[in-house]
């Protein structure tokens, strides 16, 4: 409806009938604008998102046979039990590719932290329910 269509109507209904046409009409706007909220919090969620997986991968380096390693390193500690480290298990696998296996093993838990925490949060959209269309 327009304010246009209640010309003829008397006074007092007139007035009335703005009053909920006006209230109806904010009620769309405010919806309206909490949608384009609610976008843009997501794209900024998203780009977030794009920006730290970059910089997981970036720290994630590969450690190739991670399990021929794990094996030397078992053979090398209980071969020598009463060694030091640096003595026993560095000669057999390097310091380097220690704290590489360290450092891919930190990028793969704050991996799964950031993987594993809800996307969007509790619901808050007042018609619908959900907190956005995607979910």
């Amino acid at each position: 409806m327009y304010p246009s269509d209640f010309r003829g109507t008397a006074e007092d209904a007139r007035i009335t009938l703005l009053a909920a046409l006006c209230s109806s009409r904010q009620a769309e706007i405010t919806d309206a604008l909490v949608e384009l909220l609610v976008a843009l919090v997501h794209k900024i969620n998203a780009r977030a998102e794009r920006r730290a997986e970059r910089q997981l991968t970036a720290e994630l380096k590969k450690v190739r046979g991670k399990e021929g390693i794990l094996f030397k390193l078992a053979d090398a500690a209980i071969g020598k039990p009463h060694e030091v480290v640096r003595e026993a298990l560095y000669p057999v696998v390097g310091e380097k590719t220690l704290r590489d296996l360290v450092a891919e093993a930190k990028a793969n838990e704050k991996a799964f932290k950031a993987r594993s925490a809800p996307p969007c949060g509790p619901p808050t959209a007042r018609t619908t329910g959900r907190c956005c269309r995607r979910c």
